[in-house]
């Protein structure tokens, strides 16, 4: 087979045009630290590490969500923490109150006291996140979650709260209603409420409401009397349910509720039981400052006065658990955001593990690869230079 001198020529550039491709390869894997340039170098790899960087984006993502959710549950659960010492502060000025050594100066104070906790009561329902959110207002947590009408609470906020996804199939709330964590409160011992009349001339006061039999308990609303030594119930409709003697811390038993009252009425004396409605916890703290400020120069005031702080006592005590639940939820939730977060720190690391092996380079390999290659391209220019100096003509 003849061989041309051009033909020598076009292998041996073909050569080093080759080495060179090769070396630039290696020098651009070297200065990328990537073991692949291209999709076409190992489609398999290239799609593989696609689908990791997807995976790592993802986890970021829900990262982001769990940090949101962490810092907002955090505020909630302080913020309902003040709440709960407020009102252990407004159950001690109550039961400081109730003292018969105190006077009316004194208890005007102690109403005084109790109207500013009120107002940081509302400032609790009114916190923010820092950043102008507010953390009762639901979704519409733009707006002042709450105003103050002068004798209940004006909820401006929304029933629906943000579901953070953080995880595959894991998602949390990151925050409740204001409405239902400040309103949703029921008065007396939660199923009725009593209350003393206005016109009663007598010392009487309620010590205890109590329920022993829930199903006996219909949802009317009953007045109980005093006359002559015993005692009238009337339902709604002025009819005489029971009656009796009446002994002073001997308790009146009637449809399915337990009354115990101090001292001796004064015939015409009456209380009413009325289901228990709902109220807000800033405006029990303002029906308390009120029912202490009022007068107690006579024994219906005091009366009156005692049986409205009794009824307080027991919705503060109901006040109180309702908050710790809303700060123990709060809490759980915070558990499951930490335990999201560290899942997803631990499927990030080992996602990044697996992506490093797909594609970063094997720093040493590669060096080596290099040198072979700059010896094979020098080798190669080597060779040319011989073979260009050949010619017939150099022997003629």
């Amino acid at each position: 087979m003849r061989v041309s001198t051009a033909q020598l020529h076009q292998v041996a550039v073909s050569r080093m045009q080759s080495q060179q491709q090769a070396l630039l390869r290696v020098q651009t894997q070297l200065s990328s630290q990537q073991k692949y340039l291209a999709a076409g170098d190992a489609p398999a790899d290239w799609a593989a590490g696609l689908g990791i960087e997807q995976l790592i984006a993802q986890n970021e993502r829900f990262k982001a969500n769990a940090s949101t959710a962490r810092h907002r549950l955090a505020l909630e659960e302080n913020a309902l923490g003040e709440g709960i010492d407020i009102l252990r502060r407004v159950k001690e000025l109550t039961i400081q109150a109730n003292s018969g050594s105190q006077s009316d100066a004194s208890r005007a104070t102690i109403a005084q006291e109790l109207r500013g906790l009120r107002d940081a009561m509302l400032g609790v329902a009114n916190r923010d996140d820092g950043q102008g959110r507010y953390i009762f207002a639901g979704t519409n947590d733009g707006n002042l979650p709450f105003s103050w009408n002068g004798s209940s609470l004006n909820y401006g906020g929304d029933q629906q709260v943000r579901q953070l996804q953080i995880g595959n199939a894991r998602s949390l709330a990151d925050g409740d209603p204001g409405s239902e964590v400040f309103q949703r409160l029921r008065n007396g011992n939660g199923t009725i409420q009593v209350s003393a009349s206005t016109t009663n001339t007598g010392g009487i006061s309620l010590k205890t409401a109590t329920i022993y039999d829930a199903a006996q308990y219909d949802g009317d609303t009953y007045t109980v009397s005093f006359i002559g030594g015993n005692y009238e119930v009337y339902d709604s409709s002025s009819t005489l349910v029971d009656s009796g003697p009446y002994t002073a811390g001997t308790a009146i038993r009637v449809r399915g509720f337990d009354l115990n009252f101090a001292n001796d009425p004064v015939d015409g004396d009456s209380f009413t039981v009325a289901p228990s409605q709902q109220q807000d916890v800033v405006a029990l703290i303002d029906r308390l400052a009120n029912i202490i400020a009022a007068p107690q120069t006579s024994p219906a005031e005091r009366g009156i006065v005692q049986t409205g702080i009794q009824q307080g006592l027991m919705e503060l005590d109901r006040a109180e658990v309702h908050l710790l639940s809303f700060q123990t939820s709060a809490g759980i939730r915070l558990g499951n955001v930490e335990d999201a977060e560290n899942t997803l720190d631990a499927a990030t690391i080992d996602a990044q593990s697996t992506l490093s092996g797909l594609r970063d380079l094997d720093i040493a390999e590669a060096a080596t690869r290099l040198q072979q290659q700059l010896l094979s391209l020098q080798a190669a220019q080597a060779a040319y230079v011989k073979v260009q100096g050949l010619s017939l003509f150099n022997y003629l």
